[in-house]
């Protein structure tokens, strides 16, 4: 094993460690920067305590001035082999954002009808979270949607427009996913000029969804990710309509509660309107844009209730909203299976490592791809090694560390 592969495979208190160390600061240093005791970095550090909240893992690398991705060890997901696809296509993806479609690919487009339908198939393998599929369509898609905006006119090149708004946000959404922020936020550009170019307010809170979602991930940034997607929300307000538009905007609520969770806030009020957009749905017209977010309803609602509390720290209320839902409800296998993670991070939290483990193994098998890269998951799985019996870590929780790469 590589010395990179054994240091990918640490726990995330033994790198603060490190870095802390490395830094030439104390503990108690450390604490007062990220606003936490010394006596929980202590036993963040000696693995006593996982690192289970997003909250904490920002202030620990804002604190230490390293990225997550440096802090976690997994900024491309080293470990698992089924991403190797997706990261492959990423030079070709970044070349078709950066050219805009006039690079020296020499296939000529595809017509307008397939370009459209394989968007909506790249949408959709990417709420299913399979990044191995969808990786090699993107760069082809943003490429072909350039060459028929510039080729193009009238309605056509409207229709373009609106295709490349769709593909933009998909690329953006998959990046983010996959650890490449600032190429996810370059895709987020392209998708906020598409919506100039096409009207409605789809494509905007899309737009600022993606951007906030990035800025979630970056140490620091937590103010502008609530300014993201609190600010967009207010300004396209009166203007949502379509069925398309109710979905990317209650997406955009739920984001903004999440941030709100995260930094400390009470989410409700999001939450609240976000169930409000949800029982809108069944009435709204459908409109002509291909830009949507399916996954957003009533049941996705519930879900992220149960996010914002894990964020707050309320394993007790995540386990009492769970029953408020049925998992085949939910619209997607990463939604599925971020049921299941909640679950299972609020079951470890009241030391319940035996049905946490059951939880975490559901979540792995509704998508795989997805909860492999999750940082909470091997956070949580390095942890139950440390503190559950022998014969869990010897049985299916070694097995889950495995796959996830945090096994000793």
């Amino acid at each position: 094993m590589s010395a990179e592969q054994h240091e990918g495979d640490q726990f995330v208190g033994q790198r603060v460690r490190q870095i802390r160390a490395r830094r030439g600061i104390s503990q108690q240093v450390l604490a007062d920067r990220a606003g936490l005791s010394r006596g929980a970095i202590s036993k963040y550090e000696i693995g006593e305590r996982p690192i289970d909240s997003r909250r904490t893992m920002l202030a620990l690398a804002s604190a230490l001035g390293v990225t997550l991705g440096e802090l976690t060890g997994y900024e491309h997901d080293r470990v698992d082999p089924s991403a190797a696809g997706f990261h492959a296509s990423v030079p070709d993806i970044e070349v078709a954002l950066w050219t805009q479609g006039n690079n020296t690919h020499a296939a000529p487009p595809c017509s307008l009808d397939e370009l459209s339908a394989t968007a909506q198939r790249a949408a959709e393998l990417r709420i299913a979270c399979d990044y191995a599929t969808l990786g090699p369509l993107l760069a082809p898609l943003l490429t072909d949607s350039y060459r028929h905006i510039r080729d193009l006119n009238g309605a056509e090149r409207e229709r373009a427009w609106d295709v490349l708004a769709m593909v933009a946000h998909t690329t953006a959404a998959a990046l983010k996913a996959r650890g490449y922020g600032a190429l996810s936020w370059t895709a987020a550009q392209e998708a906020e000029n598409a919506a100039r170019n096409i009207g409605g307010t789809a494509a905007f809170a899309a737009t600022a969804f993606a951007r906030s979602q990035v800025l979630l991930s970056q140490p620091g940034s937590l103010p502008a990710a609530l300014a993201h997607a609190e600010g967009t929300a207010e300004q396209i307000a009166a203007d949502v309509r379509t069925v398309g538009e109710i979905e990317t905007f209650g997406m955009l609520h739920l984001q903004a509660s999440l941030v709100t969770a995260t930094l400390g806030g009470d989410p409700e009020p999001h939450l609240d309107e976000a169930a409000a957009q949800a029982s809108r749905l069944a009435q709204a017209d459908r409109g002509t844009s291909i830009l949507r977010n399916p996954t957003f309803g009533p049941a996705n609602v519930q879900l992220w209730r149960m996010s914002a509390a894990m964020e707050r720290r309320e394993p007790g209320q995540v386990l009492a909203l769970a029953p408020t839902l049925t998992p085949d409800n939910l619209p997607a296998e990463g939604r599925r299976a971020q049921y299941f993670v909640e679950i299972g991070r609020a079951q470890a939290m009241q030391k319940n490592y035996r049905d946490s483990l059951y939880s975490l193994l559901r979540a792995e098998h509704a998508a795989p791809q997805h909860v492999r890269n999750m940082v909470h998951v091997r956070e949580l799985v390095g942890h139950m090694m440390r503190k559950a019996r022998r014969d869990l870590t010897t049985g299916e929780l070694g097995r889950l560390a495995q796959r996830v790469g945090v096994a000793p």
